[in-house]
């Protein structure tokens, strides 16, 4: 287990892992998947394992090592890999689903906004975006408060550590709904098992308007 995994259980239980599993347990053997920002990769494996075809991209060549090294070790199959900015691809074909685990809350609103955008525009009219993420900001003061305090903590940590900006919980929902998005399918999940249901997994389509 690397360093990101382990602080990631230690801070949000399993609750973390099992919104990148239930993604990955979504995609089916023979589509075309994308997965930008893949981390260590055990999501990405078991898309392999599931029979995926994967291209993986990533800034962070260690990440991406990481992820590619995962997928031959236990998936028996070396996905495609680009290392760089996602923001700045411009050629890719469109995927059957695109694959973001955690990856919106590297980016500042207005920056997540537009990388919903690409996301969207990465996947066929037919295709769909798989998101685990931070749940959106509860309504109630206290528990937006509570809340946001438990995500500020590590988020300034990755601030120093990988240079994330440093913001508030996304409303991922409201971001999906401003680039022509809807929801399709939502499974959220409690820190440490038994407390609020702050991490969440979003299946997202393009919302049909014929």
């Amino acid at each position: 287990m690397g360093v990101y995994d382990l602080l990631a259980a230690c801070w949000s239980g399993v609750a973390i892992e099992m919104a990148k599993m239930w993604c990955a347990d979504r995609v089916s053997a023979g589509e075309r998947v994308m997965v930008v920002g893949p981390g260590t990769g055990a999501d990405a494996a078991c898309m392999t394992r599931r029979g995926a075809h994967l291209l993986l991209i990533d800034h962070s060549r260690k990440m991406l090592e990481a992820s590619v090294g995962r997928c031959r070790s236990e998936g028996k199959t070396i996905p495609q890999q680009i290392r760089g900015d996602f923001r700045i691809q411009t050629a890719l074909e469109p995927q059957d689903s695109v694959v973001a685990p955690f990856f919106l809350n590297v980016f500042s609103p207005a920056e997540a906004l537009d990388v919903m955008k690409q996301l969207r525009d990465s996947i066929h009219p037919g295709g769909r975006i798989l998101i685990s993420d931070f749940s959106a900001p509860p309504r109630n003061l206290i528990s937006r408060l509570l809340m946001e305090i438990w995500h500020g903590i590590p988020m300034a940590f990755f601030v120093l550590w990988t240079g994330n900006a440093f913001h508030g919980v996304h409303d991922i929902h409201s971001m999906a709904s401003k680039t022509g998005l809807e929801v399709t399918a939502r499974k959220r999940f409690r820190i440490l098992k038994w407390g609020p249901c702050w991490i969440e997994a979003l299946e997202l389509r393009k919302i049909n308007t014929t």
